[in-house]
């Protein structure tokens, strides 16, 4: 029973992120879905995966509080940071195989997009970080987490084209 209500969780969030419709709500709904995800990558005991979802949340608590963009030069630096420190808890764990390294790719689009993009930059990192998290949760038999991922990524692409008509209709 615990078990189906943490994949249960994450998916109620991705139905959520439906009402998704400005930049702040996606935030705040990406780091509930960044602590449902963590909990459940832990009970699954995909440790590369906690480590990037608890980093993401980190990441989006900045940029929640923060409301502020990073510079090229500082994303790039935090990106590398975090990503050897995904790379060194999957090298202690002796998981260092492609389906290892998922994880860390969403985690790289994503944290780019947080930290590094407006709106529409962010949404479409989002769109192909969640597809690559797709992937890797139906590769790890992770359902809600598939789930979860594959319903985020309708989500951003249907604000994305609505966000892309509204500044085509500006400009006209």
């Amino acid at each position: 029973m615990f078990e189906l209500l943490l994949h249960t969780i994450p998916v109620l969030f991705a139905i959520g992120s439906f009402w998704s419709n400005t930049e702040r709500k996606l935030l705040f709904l990406n780091l509930g879905l960044c602590v449902a995800l963590a909990s459940l990558l832990a009970f699954e005991q995909a440790w590369g995966g906690v480590v990037v979802i608890t980093v993401a949340g980190l990441s989006t608590t900045y940029r929640i509080v923060t409301q502020k963009l990073l510079p090229a030069y500082a994303t790039y630096i935090i990106l590398t940071l975090m990503t050897v420190l995904v790379a060194s808890i999957n090298t202690l764990t002796g998981k260092t195989g492609l389906l290892e390294l998922m994880p860390v790719m969403t985690f790289m689009v994503y944290r780019f997009g947080e930290l590094h993009c407006k709106e529409a930059g962010l949404r479409i990192c989002m769109i192909i970080g969640s597809v690559n998290f797709t992937v890797y949760g139906v590769a790890t038999q992770t359902w809600g987490l598939a789930i979860t991922e594959a319903l985020f990524a309708i989500s951003n692409a249907w604000y994305y084209v609505k966000l892309r008509r509204q500044l085509a209709a500006l400009s006209l």
